[in-house]
Parts: C-alpha cells; structure tokens; sequence
C-alpha cells in the first residue's frame, strides 16, 4: 500500500515532469531599470517570470556587448540552460496578386473567366487547380487537365471557398533558457548601444549676488518602448574597451566570425568609451538684438527631486518613473542650487615654444580676454561635463563647455568675448649664448636664450574689473614682475628645457592700464 503522502509525492513529481516536457512558452523580457552614460550606452536591466520549471524562448535578444550579458535567478531556482539556437516558425502571409490567389488555392475547385473565350473550355472553365506556373494555371475539369494562360484570367470563383493566404516559414534567432526548482523571476543585464542621455546647463545671473544653476538631462531612447522604469544618468569614465564588440551569445555569426573579431581586438586593451562627454560648446558674444526674452524659472517648471549615489568613481543620477517610447526624446530635471559667484576676466597665453627647443614667437594678432564666471558647486553632486549657458534678466549671453566639478569645489564658465577689456602681449630676445650645448666633437647643438616677455593690459569697461592672466612657457623663468604665483616642472628624460607657468591675479580699475615683465632662458636648436 502506498501512503497519502507519498502519493502526493509522486503526484506532484510526475506533474512537474509533465510541465518541464510541455513545449517551451515564448517570454518579452521587459527593462525595468537602465543607466546611460553620455555617448550612447547604457547598462540595460531586463526581467521575466517564471511561474513554473520549464524552458522560455527569448525571440527579442538584446545586443549586448561582448562580456556583459549575465543572467540572475531568484533563490531555490536555478537555470539549467542557457543557450542561442536557430528556431523555424510558421506563420501565414497575404497573397496580393491574382497569381499569388491562385497558388493558395491549389487542391481547391474554382471557376475562372476566360477572356474573349477558348475553343475548348468556352468562356468558362471549372475544375481542380493542379498547379501554377511562372504564366499558366492548371486545371483539372470536364475537359480534362488543361493549361489557361494567367493573362486571360477575368475572374476567379470558389466553388469550396478561397483562401487569400499562403502559409510561410522563417528562422529565428532565439535564446532558450531552462529552469528547474522554485517559480520566480530571471533577470537579464547587459551594456547595450542606443539608450542615452544629453546633459546642459543654465547658469542665471540676473541676480548680482548669487547665480542660479540648474541642469537638466535629455533621455534619448531608440532601443524599446519602456514604461515607468528607473532611469539612471551616469557621469564618469567607465572603462569598457569591448563595448562596440557584440556578446557571443547575441551574435549569431559562425566561429570563423568570432575568429576575425578576436583577431582586432589586439588594439583595444584598456580604452576607456566614456570619454569626458559633452561637446566643445560654441564661445563668442551673441548679439543682443537675437534673444528673445526666456520667461520662466528653469528650475520650478519641473520637480528637481533627482537624488544621485556615488559608486566608486561613477556619480548616478536617479529620476523614477520614466516611461518612454522607442524614439522618444525626454526632458528631466536633475537639480537645482544657487550659489554666490565672482566675475572674473581670463587671459591665457599659450606657450611660444614646440617640440621642447622650437621657439616660434608669440603671434602677432591680440589675444582674447574672457568674461568667465567663478562660483562653487553647492549642489552636493558633481557636475558633469556638458554646455553651460548663461542668461541675465531673460536674455541668453552665451555658451561654454563646463567641465566636470566635485561637488564643493569651484567651477569655471566662459560667457563671453570682453571686447572693453585689450591686451597685447610681445616676447623680444635679449641675449643669446650661441653653442651652449655641443656634442663630443665640438659641434653646436643648442643655444641659451634669454626672453623678455610684456603684457599691457587696459580696462576700458565703466567699472573695476579682476583679470587672471595665466602664461604657459618652456624654459627656465628668471624673473618676474606683479608677484605672480609661479610654478615649475622638471623637465623630461629627453628634454632639453623644463617647463613652468605664472599667474597673476589683477585688480585694474576703469580706465587704467597695466603693463607686466617677465623674463626666462631657454635652450633652442642652434642654426647650422
């Protein structure tokens, strides 16, 4: 005699055996969550149920890049199999031609119309359709099997009923996955190119004391629709050297494509795709007379409740919620802070000297001074790098690129060109020590030279500006005037001269003038 309980046991067993051989049920992993970085990735996170042990076939693979399609359970399940297969499926298409109508219904009795009539079957021919061919129909009636001319068919008339379709066959690419123990979920993960994010800012300095800022995120979605998902916009340097090679799982392709795709991978190692984001921004002054006034606040027209978590080097901004259709393009609001700022006017001076020992002179054009903006990052989240624009009482002044900024430090944003702000800059020889440097023979290899550097500065503006000027130069400074801060590098191994910079902070009142000297040494290529 067999026990209750171990009738149930069996049972239960043999039902489970049942359901593991029951045909394998068709699953749409659907994106519940996904973290895009800024140049058209994003770490995709997918996930179906599983009600009961058994096999599910993915149709809709994801193209995951190589080494990061990874697949999770929920505990007392376990995955059995995971594997990429071709599938053959069935399915019905549309005839729409007369000749198509006629090739479905082949085995089936019909009457056709002949046009301008035959001497055999009349104006009219009943029988089985036999076959169809490239420009005939055959026919098996009264007169026996005969062949009509497609051409002269008017008409066409089922005496067992048409069918308008033809059945059709198609290889898919799948994915089986097959499960074993406890119901639950399956979770997919994998980097995958066409879900992206577009970051900017808006810096508003209407008011004179403090700045406003606020950035905002453009979601970009081409990958599918998704819905009420938790979107995560990543800022950092991710390195992902194999993200443009696809997972072996996905591709599809034979070995021997496998083969030649390891073959270039011998150049990738240790490339980094997220890169620093953003773009170069466009610098200048924009005329006035082109911005309409910007009404509005930024930062109030859309909740700004966007927390971000740090992970290691990777700063998330979070935003719920996100339901977007393939195609879609999608306004988010990450935050929004205010802070006191500093007007600040930059001239940079890049360096006269290439190659270490080429001297090229400074240029004979004047160089730009910029009207930039100081302020700290109160935020308490780092900015990333992205456009900055900069507006004062509903007017647009102008664009650049903000580079990324830790949350409390300062950051740096150009406005604009300051046309009432002139300098000009020289550099005149002073000495030269010719064959400083020979080489064992005697033969002259470098000669000492000693620069004398200007600046003339003057403030034509109607109030008191601060300038910081920062000079970049390879050689030795000798001297310098004003009490700039200055720094020095060692030179390299294959260096002749080191390398330095000086900065001077300036506060030149309306109307005046300044002029600066500074002098140094450096080696150049002697003339032969």
């Amino acid at each position: 005699m067999i026990g209750t309980e171990e009738y149930l046991f069996m049972l239960t067993s043999l039902m489970l055996s049942l359901v593991t051989l029951a045909a394998p049920w068709d699953v749409d992993p659907k994106i519940v969550s996904a973290s895009m970085f800024k140049n058209g990735y994003a770490v995709v996170f997918r996930q179906f149920s599983a009600p009961t042990p058994g096999t599910y076939v993915i149709e809709k693979i994801p193209q995951s890049a190589m080494g990061t399609l990874w697949f999770t359970v929920d505990e007392g399940m376990k995955l059995e199999e995971v594997i990429s297969t071709h599938t053959s499926k069935k399915f019905k298409v549309e005839v729409a031609n007369s000749k198509g109508i006629l090739a479905a219904n082949i085995g089936r009795r019909v009457r056709l119309g002949i046009k301008n009539g035959d001497k055999v079957v009349g104006e009219v021919q009943e029988g089985k359709i036999v076959t169809v061919g490239e420009d005939y129909v055959m026919l098996q009636g009264k007169h026996g099997t005969v062949l009509v001319p497609i051409s002269f068919v008017t008409s066409l008339e089922g005496l067992e009923g048409l069918t308008y379709q033809i059945d059709s066959q198609q290889a898919n690419h799948v994915i089986k996955i097959r499960t074993s123990g406890k119901p639950g979920t399956v979770r997919m993960v994998s980097l995958e190119r066409g879900m992206t994010w577009s970051p900017a800012y808006a810096i508003d300095i209407s008011d004179p004391k403090k700045l406003t800022i606020v950035a905002k995120a453009t979601l970009l979605n081409d990958i599918e629709d998704v819905s009420n998902i938790e979107a995560r916009f990543v800022t950092g340097f991710p390195n992902v050297p194999f993200a443009s090679m696809l997972e072996p799982l996905v591709q599809g392709g034979s070995v021997n494509d496998f083969g030649m795709m390891l073959s270039n991978l011998g150049g990738q190692g240790g490339r980094g795709f997220g890169g620093p984001g953003g773009g170069a921004g466009f610098q200048g002054q924009m005329a006035q007379n082109i911005a309409a006034p910007i009404a509005g606040d930024f930062g109030e027209a859309m909740s700004s409740a966007m927390l971000g978590t740090q992970q290691e080097d990777l700063f998330f901004y979070k935003q719920p919620n996100v339901t977007s259709k393939r195609g879609d393009r999608a306004y988010q609001i990450l935050f929004k802070a205010s802070a006191p700022f500093k007007e600040l006017y930059t001239l940079d001076l890049a360096d006269s000297t290439t190659n270490n020992v080429e001297y090229r002179g400074v240029p004979d054009t004047p160089p730009d001074i910029w009207h930039s903006l100081q302020f700290k990052n109160t935020s308490g989240q780092p900015f990333t790098t992205a456009i900055a624009t900069t507006f004062k009482n509903g007017q647009i002044l102008g664009q650049d690129t903000m580079h990324y900024v830790s949350a409390g430090t300062t950051a740096e944003v150009k406005i604009t060109k300051a046309l009432d702000v002139h300098a000009e800059a020289d550099e005149a020889e002073v000495s030269r020590d010719r064959g400083a440097i020979k080489n064992p023979n005697g033969y002259a290899l470098f000669d000492l030279v000693t620069l004398k550097g200007t600046l003339q500065v003057s403030n034509s503006k109607g109030k008191a500006i601060t300038l910081r000027i920062k000079k970049e130069l390879t050689g030795e400074i000798v001297d310098t005037q004003g009490s700039p801060k200055v720094s020095k590098t060692a030179k390299g191994l294959r260096s002749v001269n080191p390398g330095g910079k000086i900065e001077w902070d300036l506060d030149i009142e309306s109307g005046k003038s300044t002029t600066l000297n500074y002098t140094y040494k450096l080696y150049v290529r002697s003339a032969s």
